[in-house]
Parts: C-alpha cells; structure tokens; sequence
C-alpha cells in the first residue's frame, strides 16, 4: 500500500527529466526533447576540455539534479529490452513471487495440511533470506552506487532498509511456524531487538526526511516519500509480536499455542504476506529505475492487481478460513 502511494503519478510528471537510470550509459539521463540550439562560448570551451578522470570527491560535487530521481516518460523508443535489464536478483525475485502465488492460492482453497509449514514458510525462508543476502552484497560491494541524495531518498538506505525488512520478516515468520529450531530461540532477544530497530528506522527515517529535506526532493521523491511514511508505519505492525516475544520470552508463544493453535498459521503467513509485498515494491522500483516502465503505469498495476491478489486476498481467506481458531 505504501509503495502504492509513494510511486503515485505526479501531476507534473510530464515535465520533469525523463529520467535517471543505471541500465546504460544511454540511459543514465534522459531529458526532455528540444529545439536544436547554437553553443555558447562558454559550453563550446567546456567540450573542448580534455577528460580529466573524477575523485571521489569531485563526484560527490555533483550538482543535484544529476542525482534527482524523477520518473520515465516519452521513452518508449529507448527503452531497454526485458532480457538484458533483468539481473540475477531480479529473476530470484521472481521466483520468491510465484511462490508468492502458489502459498496464496493455498490460501485462498483453504488448505491448511500438514505439510503446509514446509511448502508456504519452508521454501519461502531459502528463497527470502537468499534474496536478502543478495541485496546486502549488492550493498557491500558497491553495486548500488552512492548517489548522495538526503536522507531516505538516498537509494543505498532504501536497498539497506528493504533487504534488512526483508530478513526480519522472514525470520519472523520462521520463528512463529512449527520448523523453527528450539535451539534457536536463546537467540530471540538478539534477534528481536534487531528486528525492532529496523521496523522503527523504517517509519522514522523517512518522516525526518520528509521534515528536514522536503525542498530538496523530486516531486517523484516527495511522492515516494509520503509512501514510505505508510509503508514503516503499516510495516512496523510486526512490533506488536516482535516485542512480546522480547519481553515475556518463548513460554509467552507457547501459551498463546495453548490457546489460539491457529496463529502457528496466521502470524507466519501475514509475516510472508509482508515479505512479499516488499519483494514485489522492489521488483517494480527496480525496473521503473532501469527505464523497462514508467511509474505512471507500473503503479495503478501494482497497487490494483498484485497487492490484493498477492496479500490482501489470500490473508483475508486466511481469517475466514481458520476463523474459529485464531485470535485477532
């Protein structure tokens, strides 16, 4: 829902920057199409200057508007093909989604059997945590370049925060379901906590950007921005369980087991259901940067198709389904 919001059109979009992307070199900046014009003295000497090759230092210089992030528009003829913009993360990511499909179909029937935990929290941890350690290289190796932009805007704290959600819900939802190892749970505190800062850097992060750095952001940014306020806010629900297994330790989830058997099912799959939520934002965010879509039209799609059919209506059968022996 935040990513719906936060990748909303702008209504001025047709006349920003078409684009900055990291697919090609003929992609990097797309600007608006304009009437051939003479040189001035001044751009004439600076073609004329050799290369001189940029410190990390000089980049860092860059004015801002080389590091804005604005939508894609009037492109079409550009575009880069669907094969050779997908990277590796990109397909795993694809696959972690059509287990996505699958676990929500499973949903939907209402089949709950006794191999549920394996094929719905079993296979999506590999594919999940995979995915997260893919975008945590991705980060230590430099592959997602430093852009300078404030804040949360930043792509390289939106990559940290995503794949840092990403692994905390996974093992959240490991750690609810039947397959998680009791000779795991001392680590619950540890584990906990770190989950805990990473749900409230996500809500407070991009609300002190939207304070502090809101002039400085595209309207694409400040959309986005808005997007991630409700995307830490509504992701920060999973502080509710994270801090009672923090607090009052493993006998507070058995008794809860006691009571209410059908939250072995609930609570791992709404903690997938977030997962791949996530995983499908990134998918969409990853390809609008590259140039493969607009925003515009990747959203509505988004937003009106692969939200619901992916979390919101397998987690609403979810609770018609197992009704009788859940707690809300």
């Amino acid at each position: 829902v935040a990513l719906v919001a936060g990748f909303a059109p702008s209504p001025h979009s047709r006349a920003e920057p078409r684009c900055i992307s990291r697919f090609a070199p003929r992609h990097a900046v797309c600007a608006p199409r304009a009437a051939p014009r003479l040189c001035s003295a001044d751009e004439a000497a600076g073609k004329s200057r050799p290369f001189v090759e940029q410190t990390a230092a000089d980049r860092m210089q860059q004015t801002a508007a080389d590091r804005m992030l604005w939508d894609t528009v009037n492109t079409e003829e550009e575009r880069p093909r669907l094969l050779d913009a997908l990277e590796g993360r990109d397909y795993l990511t694809s696959v972690f989604l059509l287990h996505g499909v699958y676990v929500g179909g499973l949903n939907i029937v209402g089949e709950y059997g006794e191999n549920y935990a394996v094929q719905a929290v079993g296979i999506a941890a590999v594919l999940g945590f995979l995915s997260a350690a893919w975008g945590f290289a991705e980060l230590v190796t430099g592959k997602i370049a430093e852009d300078g932009r404030p804040g949360f805007a930043r792509e390289r704290s939106i990559m940290w925060y995503t794949s840092s959600y990403l692994a905390g819900v996974m093992w959240l939802s490991l750690r609810l379901s039947p397959l998680y190892p009791a000779s795991l749970t001392p680590l619950d505190p540890a584990l906990c906590a770190a989950t805990i800062a990473v749900y409230v850097y996500g809500f407070a992060s991009p609300v002190r950007t939207v304070l502090v750095h809101w002039e400085e952001l595209t309207a694409t940014e400040q959309l986005r921005m808005k997007g991630m306020v409700a995307s830490g806010a509504v992701g920060g629900v999973f502080v509710l369980n994270t801090a009672a297994l923090l607090l009052r330790g493993n006998g507070w989830w058995e008794q809860v087991l006691l009571l209410w058997p059908g939250q072995s099912t609930l609570e791992p799959s709404t903690a997938l259901f977030a997962a791949y939520a996530v995983e499908a934002g990134m998918l969409v965010h990853r390809a609008a940067r590259k140039g493969l879509i607009t925003f515009q039209l990747a959203v509505p799609f988004y937003g009106l198709a692969v939200l619901p059919l992916l979390t919101v209506l397998p987690m609403g059968c979810l609770f018609w389904w197992r009704q009788a022996d859940i707690s809300f």
